[in-house]
């Protein structure tokens, strides 16, 4: 038996990690679970006489806030860490945190679990625009907290912890656009957020625009269309490539095999002659300012929610939201060819001939569509038990309208006929009706939800425990479509019913001296039922291990087997055609443009997954916020859904039929519905580090911050304040006895959490690496295998990079700060016989790439110097943010060296390096 290099280097990481704890532990004794008492504090978040709540950690007690169970957070950010990030918004520091939140257990694309105080929520929309101030802690945690909460373990968590009170409007207004010029990006949003006495409400609202680009606005260049149209006409034989006419050759002096149609045509009948200055010498229309390298946008959103207590000691929440968007793009102009009869007045030809136009204006393709939603979440306790219900219900609304042409029945009629009043070459004859396809959806979705967790009996080890989940959902979906004067209708629905359990027993604890030289070491089982009405039953199992040998290591190790159903979107989804894609045949080795077709696919059916996971994390220092984490994950999925944008030899001999190429070869159109592969295998190591370090404050901002102290005290007596106790937890916010800081008679500032009011900056590195062991897709049983790691490629992105580096670095001390963010992927290439046997011209190198973000702040109400001058500088930001700093794109190149039509530096990527500077304000 052989072990790969890269196994090796997989098992070596865990390892490592592994017998690190025992050097820790030789010094460090258990942890206690840390809990915090808010103590005389001043506010933060803007206001420059603000001096944070010191943490004070009670032994054995638990944490407001805290997620259920016996698993650590892999990472928790303090609120002055949360302030040196310089986040807007909550859903701006989960993107963040995206290196730290990604997961590589799902399917792909999963968003991470949102709780919030430690417990459920309807939806992540009901706190993603809240402000970071109102944010006490942050702390994130692996896949298997999910099941405690009765999701899958394929998703991490994120547990978000609210202040006890809080009240604030925040405004921002963020304006930017590529540095290339000819496009801008506007945001306006506003949020209204008051949290006291265990309720929380919150208003916000939100409108964003991006204007169009255009081809014409960075330097594309096109290819030779495959007929020759023009704004002004050529002339041609109906199958392009014949002789027009001899009489037209021997004026020329060589065979015309195309002419362009003289200036004048269009107002006089055109002579012989008048065509021989433009003998094989085509009139060329760019249409590159008709096509649209990315959309106009607009959008518009208003939401709310409201949490309160219910029946006493029940937190509820209320939420819903509206949101409206709207796209539009140009996707060229559109080709009409007319015959024209020899004998027609308009023509001098011998033969009959073809006139290629285009018309006059872009074909458009626009969508509109809003969504609407509701929510309810009911957060309680009986006993020991924690329950949780959430109920929720969205409606969508879309609809597509696709121009694809001119309508030139009657004015080929007329030409046919010999009508002298209708030119050919003039206006009138491209006066047809607009052909245009319409698609539209309506999707309402109903889910309700409770789960449950708590206690069911002691064992020696300490409890078995329990979360138990199990709802039901109902999707409806309803689209209809009109392609090519054809309509479709396809009206689906589903019913579903589902189950959830998950149990944890400990087998060993230090602190019931169970085994405890083994340390802290638990198992879990649990198993989900779902009972879909299209799809009959789908069950998941899984099982795992929580070990902690030390204070200082935590080891996971979990199987599951899960079967799922394609969406009712991917099952039923309007046919949508859209015109003049442009993509690359690398069968051919060139570009096309193509129709492509998009929609659903009824013959979809259900997969089946099987993950393993391996994962550590390792935190050395009792006295510094160091942790290392390595997760190890091999997926095997049976029937894997998924569309292929791209026309490699693999998957058109697999799927012919989803390919069109006319008589000479050339590609015509793909049809990119949603499809089942026979299985896919996924391997990956991800491991790296996060790192947080308090700066220290000069012995001058100490003083200065006591002076402030003093006199916030003072003011705070004054108005006969009280220091805040500690409150319960809930899913609206904790409810305190007395005035806690931060929330004065006649509205306060935020209170904070952990630090010096702001002088003591943080500096704070995320680095992680990924490694893609194995990366393969079996197209069909029997079937090639396609290795995205070695060749193959299911997108137009190439291949499968081996190797995937993220790095996030910032800095933060006295209201000054700046992030750095660097992206990197090796490089991918694809291959038209990726065994090696043969060499085609049409191979691709895709080059790594290396992207830098960069992104400075000023919190200039945390600048005393500039408050005493403008006190309206409290709670203001401004921010200037550079994306892609070097301007870096994606190198694409043939064997040949040459970089193809598809693939220019400004199709692979038009936006390239973009400036946005933000204002931001806080009322308090």
């Amino acid at each position: 038996m052989t072990t790969s290099p890269a196994r090796l280097a997989s098992a070596s990481i865990l390892a490592a990690l592994t017998l690190a704890a025992p050097l820790r532990a030789q010094t460090a004794a258990p942890d206690p679970a840390p809990a915090e008492q808010p103590g005389n504090a001043a506010p933060t978040g803007g206001d420059t006489d603000a001096v944070e709540e010191e943490v004070i950690v009670v032994n054995g007690a638990r944490e407001r806030g805290t997620v259920l169970g016996d698993i650590p957070p892999e990472v928790a950010f303090r609120a002055a860490d949360i302030r040196a990030i310089g986040a807007g918004s909550i859903a701006d520091l989960l993107n963040e945190l995206a290196p730290q939140v990604r997961s590589g257990r799902g399917r792909g694309g999963e968003q991470p679990v949102v709780l919030l105080n430690g417990r459920r929520i309807a939806g992540f929309a009901e706190i993603r625009k809240l402000p970071p101030e109102a944010l006490l802690r942050v702390e994130v945690l692996p896949e298997e907290v999910a099941l405690k909460y009765g999701y899958a373990a394929d998703q991490r968590v994120v547990n978000f912890v609210l202040r006890e009170r809080f009240r604030a409007v925040t405004g921002e207004i963020d304006v930017g656009g590529p540095t290339g010029g000819d496009r801008q990006n506007y945001e306006i949003e506003a949020n209204w957020l008051r949290i006291r006495d265990g309720k929380r409400l919150s208003i916000e609202a939100e409108v964003t625009r991006d204007t169009a680009l255009f081809e014409s606005d960075r330097d594309i260049r096109t290819g030779t269309p495959r007929r020759p149209f023009d704004l002004v006409g050529n002339i041609s034989t109906p199958v392009p490539g014949g002789e027009i006419d001899p009489a037209l050759s021997a004026l020329a002096g060589a065979a015309v095999t195309v002419a362009g149609v003289p200036a004048g045509a269009a107002t006089a009948a055109p002579t012989l002659s008048g065509f021989v200055p433009s003998a094989n010498a085509a009139n060329v229309t760019d249409i590159t300012p008709f096509r649209t390298l990315l959309p106009d946008n607009r959008a518009l959103s208003l939401a709310g929610s409201y949490g309160t207590s219910v029946f006493g000691d029940i937190a509820a929440t209320f939420s819903g939201g509206l949101t409206a968007t709207r796209t539009e793009s140009r996707v060229g102009l559109p080709g009409v060819t007319l015959a024209l009869p020899a004998g027609s007045p308009f023509s001098p030809f011998a033969n009959d001939v073809g006139v290629f136009r285009y018309g006059p204006d872009a074909l458009v393709q626009a969508n509109d569509s809003w969504t609407g939603r509701a929510g309810l979440a009911l957060n309680g306790t009986v006993a020991r038990w924690q329950w949780t219900l959430t109920g929720n219900y969205n409606h969508a609304e879309s609809d597509t309208l696709t121009d694809r042409g001119i309508d030139v029945t009657a004015a080929q009629a007329r030409i046919l006929a010999g009508d002298p009043a209708l030119n050919p070459y003039g206006p009138a004859a491209l006066d047809g009706a607009l052909l245009r396809d319409r698609a539209r959806t309506n999707t309402d979705i109903g889910d309700l939800q409770v789960v449950a967790s708590g206690t069911m009996l002691p064992v020696p080890a300490g409890s078995l425990t329990a979360s138990i989940k199990a709802g039901a959902q109902t999707l409806a979906l309803r689209s209809d479509s009109t392609r090519a004067g054809i309509d479709r209708l396809t009206e689906l629905s589903r019913t579903q019913g589902n189950f959830q359990g998950s149990f944890d027993l400990p087998l060993t604890s230090r602190r019931n001296d169970v085994l405890a030289a083994i340390g802290d070491l638990s198992a879990n089982f649990n198993i989900a039922i779902d009972r879909l009405s299209d799809f009959g039953t789908l069950t998941t199992t899984g099982y795992g291990l929580n070990w902690k040998p030390s204070s200082a290591l935590t080891l996971i190790a979990s199987v599951t087997n899960q079967q799922g159903a394609p969406t009712i979107q991917q099952l039923g989804n309007p046919q949508l055609l859209t015109p003049n894609v442009r993509v690359f045949d690398f069968l051919t080795g060139t570009t096309a443009d193509i129709s492509r077709i998009d929609g659903g696919n009824p013959n979809l059916v259900a997969d089946s997954r099987r993950v393993f996971k391996l994962g550590a994390t390792f935190k050395p220092f009792d006295t510094r916020d160091v942790a290392l984490t390595a997760n190890y994950n091999k997926s095997r999925i049976d029937n894997p859904i998924a569309g292929f944008p791209t026309a490699t030899a693999e998957l058109e001999a697999a799927f012919p039929e989803r390919f069109v190429r006319d008589a000479g070869g050339t590609l015509l159109s793909i049809d990119n519905r949603p499809v089942n592969f026979a299985r896919s295998d996924r391997e990956e190591l991800r491991w790296g580090l996060t790192f947080s370090q308090p700066l220290k404050a000069s012995a001058a901002e100490l003083a200065a911050a006591a002076a402030r102290r003093a006199a916030f005290e003072a003011r705070r007596n004054a108005a006969g304040g009280a220091p805040g106790g500690p409150g319960a937890a809930g899913g609206a916010a904790g409810a305190g006895a007395g005035r806690p800081p931060g929330d004065r008679p006649g509205g306060g500032r935020p209170g904070g959490g952990g630090g010096r009011g702001g002088l003591d900056g943080r500096f704070q590195l995320s680095l992680f690496h990924t490694w893609h062991l194995t990366e393969r897709i079996l197209i069909r049983d029997g079937g090639p295998v396609l290795d995205l790691l070695n060749g193959s490629a299911t997108g137009s992105g190439g291949g499968q990079p081996r190797h995937e580096i993220e790095l996030r670095a910032g800095v933060g001390k006295s209201g000054l700060g700046a992030r750095l963010g660097l992206n990197w992927q090796s490089a991918t290439e694809v291959l038209a016989d990726p065994s090696g046997a043969t060499v085609a011209p049409g191979d691709l190198r895709f080059s790594g790439l290396t992207t830098l973000n960069l992104r400075l702040f000023a919190d200039l109400g945390q600048r005393p110097e500039l408050v005493k001058r403008a006190s309206w500088l409290r709670g203001s930001r401004i921010s200037l943010a550079i994306n892609n700093l070097t301007d870096a794109r994606l190198n694409v190149r043939d064997r040949s060296g040459t970089v193809p039509i598809g693939y220019q530096r400004d199709l692979v990527d038009p936006i390239g390096r973009t400036v946005t500077l933000s204002l931001r304000k806080l009322f308090f």
